[in-house]
């Protein structure tokens, strides 16, 4: 043992999501004593007790201070009475204190990644962190990823790192999610690639994920240290991330013992953090308080009930399911058993089953696929011969059929006589048995069908988008993590008396939440029933999407091998509040279906040699062997996809890692394309934008070449801009066509690894233009377009295509970086005039041209765009005529001009090409702008929605065409188009549309499975019915809030917080509308709003849709005296449209009858005729009431966290809006008394000020920062971990847009109606006004103004980018920055796009201002992670503990100079 100098030791222990590490320091050299590193396997007390007991042993009686970090360690350092720190903040203590050299740490652990940045401060003379990320909403790229990956190629997890060592071949994988992964591997193993490979790749796909998702936009600058286990382990991976960095040796920093360090930092933090020696204790006096610690629960924890309530109804239930299933017949008594094999390769098994010619079940055949679907297959064929050989009878095979992801490959080997997709196979197999069924879900390993029938025809199926947790898979790898064979564990599920509530979470994140539960005190028994539950909740938020059960008709059946755990089965039964019929062989109906299928084939057309069956026979079984030829390239595109080719015995071979079907072809001439002959207007579409259209130049040729990237806006107007800069004599470049490594090669610049692939991509074309040498890149920001479709009033954008520039601008300064123009103009084009007008401005002031030469380049780029456009409109009325008189169909594949890049499509209309399908493009559909959208739910806010829209209005009345949607993962206003979309066509033709999710991952197998389902879908529906005539939309919003409702009904009014609502309600009140709010709504409330709306939904919503709908169920309110409030404004936010989501939620709630009254005075719809929420009176006392409260609301802020008399502030606080409340119905008089008496009262209460506290500024999308139920209590969380927290001012919201309308009448000559300036002018006045008053109180200073805020940050982001929150994120972290605050949070609803751009797209450039400000952003959901959040905002105040006291945490700020030379005026925190 190392010579000992101190009497007092140092211990750390690190307590991780899936081990516990410790380590022994001394600290008057901090050398290592004692280090050890241990799986807890979800024991993790027992095992740090373990660990104590065996450092005891090495230092007997000495004593020691304790640090506990880590995801699992609050309750350890709890328990122990010691330090808990934070698992970031004891990193960093460890590289400064033993690698000062370091500039970049990355840690990846069990299910958290991080990526620490330092910069050494010349001031003190030591390493300081400039910043650190996270991993938030997903565990991808962590070391749970690498076990999944581990078992799911069947390699124990220690030999991972060999397998990965030998591969060579890289093939893209998804890094994002364990789950995603999976779903690009799979169809990988199962067509034989390379297991060395694919554990290559594993790596691969990590350090992108880490890279991309955690970098965003900073630079990983060496040397960087590389930390944690899955590094430690893995060597390998820590040279794929040098590769993917370019690093070479001496950057690279491997620490003694990286899987210990963090333990080691904690250590060594210990004193940093908590002076002192009094908490020293001896290491046997450390395990008696362990041992006599109550059991700690942390987090939320919910109990669900029993699965039965007796042993008779479980009885029941068990018999009654026991005798539906059915064994295999005896075929003992025959000579000669002739039949049909199906084979059904799925995602983690492989199945077959024998029928004979009466279409009895005489065989079945179940295994796991162990990465090897052939060698499992032919084992089970070769045992199915022995039986019978054995047996004496003679076995004939009269038709193979194969079925199900591995289909194409079986029958490449084994030469099957027909083949079928999955969802038509599994379909055919039920049919079997049940001719009524009517719907139908399957559940796999790794995927969920559902299908509806109607008299034995598939009418529509849907499938999981990409995520398989919730599939079999999912439930197997918990069962082995708590030690449970996957045959026990219904028996375990119906044990439990207090099952867990665990949601429906991505697999990974369950994982932490499970070992919060068992820290709860939660058995396996609990928690697998838990888990059960959880399945079916995710088929029905996220699959199905059903909240009216009456929609899957009388008969549900139920199949798949996930359905043999009985649990699951229950847990069914008990969400849909019905009996289920299980199918007779749940895991081997999709062979069932394939056999059947070939014998109906045989039957109908006869065998294509015209003799026997295409199967190689038992001999030829016996002997079959394969051998795999890896990295093959591709010679047919520019893709060179990487190949692996199988070769079979009988000279056969079969390709994959193709990513198109040219690849499948081994020889090097391309086969004759007969696609080509199909029309394709996608192909035909990007042609038409990157052709040249005839030009003549206005003036003489210019020096400078102009590049414009195929991103965003540029796939709906490049013949407009290309033409507009050639006429002004510049030559255009555009940057190369999209592909993987030019994505890739702009990954670090992403700013937020949740925002879409899409807006990921633009970051790969800029650095394109850049390498070309152009002169200036031209990306300009587009806040309106003309509305096309007359009418409507759709001026907005998305908001990727409004800020997206800035995000460019702010993350990779192509100025700086590249040394080119980056030019982006701020365009509003509320009409035509205004295009011009502001594009000939633009042409004059940054390029030079007359006024005459840049109208002249404005008409020939008219001119080209109108060509392109009516070109497209030509071709698809001659494409729909074509089509029709042939009495086949076409295909519209919709989405958003983007998304007719083959990148970010995956190739999909080929897809439907080379299956003779034509595919046209939404915008080439003729009478799109005279569709009447009236009919519509939705608000048409956007042009390209409106497309959208239209296009499934024309597909529904015209018989020839069906409609496919293309949606971006992460896109949040797409989920809102899909549900209408769905509506639109279902009530208008009965042709239900096929939703595809597109993302970064490479998804060509599963994409391909869902259009080969829909196609045979539609070809069966067609062939089985006449189709449905179009018939007229009804009402979209039958029942409405009428006058004299006001009389009739009580309007439930939900929350944005407890004080607005109230205040709201009051002001309703005086308008004669009886109103009653609602309480502030929490776990129960959201998961009923997701019950009732779909999943990509933002989280604001379900949570207000989840408050009145419960309300409603709980029937306190008869349906004909009660009506629902909903915020709703027209904007660019999903806001827009939360009464139509609201709607669709009620009448699957079967409230039909209950009316809706909106907040928007314009009612577009017709939902409130004649009626307003408030009139203009109320208006303007609603402007009185929400200043004084955000006022009254600050003191609350500044008082509470110093109060003597706990929980007196908010007391008062409460009685104060009460009595503003109260007055508000006696007029603005009463409203100001009330006021003023509130300030006496809050004068009146007794606080301690003279420690101040750190302060927070906790800012972001509007109801997530003021609803407590929706962030976790994140203000109460913050107050009792000993910060003072600021909250941005609700009126500001409305001033800031206000302002923004003035700016685009004064500067961009917008043709608006002038109110903005009296309604900013207003509640300026009231705010002046209101602050005479509060400033008795003397912790009261006047507010800074919007304006001020906006100075601060006018140099970066545009005064009318007012989507979301718009610059006024941007403006309040600048202001209180200046002001001293150090730390700062933004909340955002996953998949807020308007958050992606106005608060992650600023963050870099706010951090470069400021530096050694932390800036958090957190990602909200139903399905949130407490334990990660929590853990995220510890890292937080930690770093703000470990900070030396910043001056302007304990003095009051001097007033500052603004640039204007003003003083600037103190907002919240002084």
């Amino acid at each position: 043992m190392a010579h000992i100098n101190s009497d007092i030791l140092r211990l750390g222990v690190d307590v991780g999501s899936t081990t516990v590490k410790a380590v022994a320091l001394d600290p008057a050299d901090n050398s290592v004593l004692f280090t050890r590193y241990q799986r807890h396997n979800a024991h993790q007390a027992d095992t740090v007790r373990q660990l104590l007991e065996e450092a005891a042993g090495h230092f007997p009686g000495m004593r020691f201070r304790i640090g506990v970090c880590g995801s699992g360690g609050r309750p350890i350092a709890a328990a122990l009475g010691t330090c808990y720190v934070q698992e970031v903040v004891a990193n960093v203590a460890a590289v400064r204190a033993l690698y000062p050299e370091v500039r970049t740490a990355v840690e990846l652990g069990g299910q958290d990644a991080k990526v620490i940045f330092f910069r050494y401060d010349e001031a003190s003379g030591k390493l300081q962190t400039s910043d650190m990320r996270m991993n938030g909403s997903c565990a991808g790229g962590t070391g749970a990823f690498i076990d999944e990956i581990a078992a799911l190629l069947n390699v124990p997890a220690d030999e991972f790192e060999q397998l990965a060592a030998r591969g060579k071949t890289v093939y893209s994988i998804s890094g994002r999610c364990g789950v995603f992964a999976k779903t690009d591997i799979q169809p990988l193993l199962i067509q034989g690639a390379e297991r060395a490979d694919i554990a290559l790749s594993t790596f691969h796909a990590i350090a992108k994920q880490t890279i991309g998702g955690l970098s965003q936009g900073l630079e990983l600058t060496a040397p960087i240290i590389f930390e944690g286990g899955p590094l430690t382990f893995n060597p390998t991976l820590v040279q794929v991330f040098a590769e993917r960095l370019n690093l070479e040796e001496r950057d690279i920093v491997r620490p003694d013992h990286p899987e210990t360090i963090v333990a080691r930092g904690t250590a060594i933090a210990i004193d940093e953090l908590f002076p002192g020696q009094e908490d020293a204790m001896t290491l046997a006096e450390a395990m008696e308080r362990l041992d006599k610690a109550p059991a700690q629960t942390e987090g939320p924890s919910g109990t669900g009930r029993p699965f039965f309530a007796s042993d008779e109804e479980r009885e029941v239930f068990l018999r009654r399911h026991r005798a539906e299933l059915r064994r295999p017949v005896d075929a003992a008594d025959r000579q000669i058993l002739r039949g049909y094999i199906g084979i059904d390769s799925g995602s983690t098994t492989s199945k077959f089953v024998f029928i004979d010619e009466n279409e009895q079940v005489t065989d079945t055949f179940y295994a796991n696929n162990q990465g090897e679907p052939l060698k499992v297959v032919r084992e089970g064929l070769l045992a199915l011969a022995e039986k019978y050989e054995k047996l004496g009878i003679q076995l004939e095979v009269l038709g193979l059929g194969t079925t199900g992801y591995g289909e194409q490959m079986l029958s490449a080997a084994f030469h099957a006589d027909y083949h079928t997709v999955e969802t038509v196979a599994h379909a055919r197999g039920c049919r079997r048995f049940f001719p009524d069924a009517t719907f139908l879900l399957d559940i796999g390993g790794q995927d969920m069908k559902a299908i509806w029938l109607k008299d034995g025809v598939v009418t529509n199926i849907m499938l999981n988008e990409a995520c398989s947790s919730g599939c079999g898979s999912f439930l197997e790898n918990f069962a082995a993590t708590l030690g449970m064979p996957v045959d026990q564990v219904a028996d375990a599920a119906f044990r439990s008396q207090a099952p867990a509530e665990l949601g429906s979470r991505c697999t990974v994140f369950m994982n932490s939440t499970i070992i919060n539960e068992q820290r709860n005190g939660k058995q396996p028994d609990d928690l697998m029933a838990g888990l059960c539950r959880s399945i079916i909740e995710n088929v029905f938020t996220k699959v199905v999407r059903i909240a009216n059960v009456a929609e899957l008709g009388d008969r549900v059946v139920v199949q798949g091998g996930t359905f043999r755990n009985f649990a699951v089965l229950r847990a069914l039964e008990e969400y849909l509040g019905r009996d289920v019929t299980l199918a007779p062989y749940p895991g081997e109906m999709g062979a069932l279906g394939a056999a059947l299928a070939v014998k109906q084939e045989v039957e109908a057309h006869g065998y294509a040699n015209g003799r026997c069956s295409a199967f190689i026979g038992f001999d030829a079984v016996k002997n079959f062997q394969y051998t795999r030829e890896s990295g093959v390239l591709c010679p047919h595109c520019a893709n060179h996809c990487s190949r692996t080719l199988l070769h079979f015995p009988d000279g056969g071979c079969y390709v994959t890692g193709n990513r198109c079907d040219r690849g499948a072809v081994v020889m090097e001439a391309a086969p004759a394309h007969k696609a080509q002959e199909v029309p394709d207007l996608f192909r035909l579409r990007q042609e038409l934008l990157f052709k040249t259209y005839p030009v003549s130049p206005v003036r003489e040729e210019q020096s400078q070449t102009v590049g414009l990237p195929r991103v965003l806006e540029f796939w709906d107007s490049m013949p407009f801009w290309s033409t507009f800069f050639r006429a002004l004599g510049y030559r255009v470049k555009f940057s190369h066509p999209s592909s993987r490594r030019q994505y890739e090669s702009g990954l670090q610049y992403v700013a937020s690894d949740t925002i879409c692939f899409p807006a990921k991509l633009v970051h790969g074309h800029v650095l394109d233009l850049s390498k070309q040498g152009v002169d200036r890149i031209f990306l300009p920001y587009i806040l309106h377009m003309p509305t096309e479709n007359k009418g409507e009033k759709s001026p907005y954008v998305c908001p990727v295509i409004m800020g997206y520039s800035m995000v460019v601008r702010n993350f990779q300064s192509p100025g700086e970086h590249f040394s080119v123009g980056f030019e982006t103009p701020v365009f509003h084009w509320f009409s035509k005039q205004d295009r011009k007008r502001q594009i000939c401005r633009y042409a004059v002031e940054h390029c030079g041209a007359t006024k005459r030469q840049a109208e002249a380049a404005y008409r020939q780029a008219e001119t080209a765009i109108l060509s392109f456009r009516h070109q497209l409109v030509e071709e698809g009325k001659r494409v729909i005529a074509d089509t029709g008189k042939a009495g086949g169909f076409a295909v519209v594949l919709a989405g958003r001009p983007y998304h007719t890049d083959p990148l970010i499509n995956h190739d999909l209309s080929g897809m439907f090409t080379r299956r003779g399908i034509p595919v046209l493009t939404v915008d080439s559909l003729p009478g799109l702008e005279k569709a009447d959208l009236r009919r519509s739910r939705v608000e048409i806010t956007n042009d390209f929605h409106a497309r959208m829209l239209s296009g499934a209005m024309v597909t529904a009345e015209q018989p020839c065409l069906e409609y496919v949607q293309i949606v971006s993962f992460g896109c949040g206003h797409d989920a809102i188009l899909s549900d209408e979309i769905i509506r639109l066509l279902g009530e208008g033709s009965g042709k239900p549309p096929l939703i595809l999710k597109v993302d970064e991952s490479e998804a060509a197998g599963s994409l391909g499975i869902r259009v080969q389902s829909f196609i045979e879908t539609v070809q069966l529906r067609r062939s089985a019915q006449a189709e449905q005539a179009a018939c007229r939309l009804p009402e979209p919003y039958a029942v409405k809030y009428r006058k004299e409702d006001r009389k009739l009904r009580t309007v439930l009014v939900p929350n944005i917080s407890a004080p607005v609502s109230t205040l709201l309600t009051a002001l309703m009140d005086r308008e004669g509308i009886r109103a009653v709010r609602l309480p502030v709504g929490g776990v129960e409330q959201i998961r009923v709003g997701k019950k009732y709306t779909h999943n990509d939904i933002c989280f604001p919503c379900q949570m207000v849709i989840g408050e009145l709908i419960d309300a409603l169920q709980k029937g306190n309110y008869p349906e004909d005296s009660v009506a629902v409030g909903m915020a709703k404004l027209s904007c660019d936010c999903r806001m827009a449209n939360y009464t139509a989501i609201l709607r669709k939620a009620l009448d699957s709630a079967g409230f039909e009858n209950v009316p809706i009254l909106p907040t928007d005075p314009g009612d577009t719809k017709g939902i409130h005729p004649g009626v307003s929420m408030l009139g203009a009176r109320s208006v303007l006392l609603a402007a009185w009431a929400f200043s004084m409260l955000d006022i009254l609301e600050e003191l609350c802020r500044k008082i509470r966290p110093y109060e003597t008399a706990a929980g007196e502030t908010n007391r008062v606080f409460s009685e104060c809006v009460e009595w503003i409340a109260a007055a508000s119905k006696q007029g603005l008089g009463k409203m100001i008394g009330a006021f003023r008496r509130a300030i006496e009262a809050f004068r009146g209460l007794r606080y301690d000020r003279s420690r101040r506290k750190p302060r927070v500024l906790v800012t972001g999308e509007l109801l997530v920062n003021f609803h407590p139920g929706t962030n976790f209590h994140v203000e109460e969380y913050l107050e009792r971990n000993d910060m003072e927290v600021i909250l941005p001012r609700i009126t500001y919201q409305f001033r800031k847009d206000f302002q923004a309308a003035i700016s685009e009448i004064r500067d961009f000559g917008a043709h608006l109606a002038p109110y903005p300036f009296a309604l900013d002018g207003a509640v300026e006045f009231i705010q002046r006004f209101l602050e005479r008053i509060a400033r008795s109180h003397p912790l009261y200073h006047p507010a800074a103004r919007p304006q001020d805020l906006y100075s601060d940050v006018e140099h970066f982001i545009p005064k009318t980018l007012t989507c979301g929150e718009g610059w006024l994120m941007a403006g309040e972290i600048a202001h209180y920055a200046h002001q001293g605050v150090r730390s700062f949070i933004i909340l955002q609803p996953f998949g807020c796009l308007p958050n992606h751009v106005c608060g992650r797209g600023v963050t870099k450039r706010l951090k470069e201002e400021f530096p050694g400000v932390q800036i958090l952003p957190l990602d909200l959901d139903p399905d949130a992670s407490y334990a990660n959040v929590e853990n995220r905002l510890q890292m937080l105040i930690m770093n703000q503990t470990a900070e030396a006291e910043h001056s302007a945490a304990s003095v009051e700020p001097a007033p500052q100079k603004t640039r204007g030379g003003s003083p600037r005026p103190a907002l919240s925190s002084t």
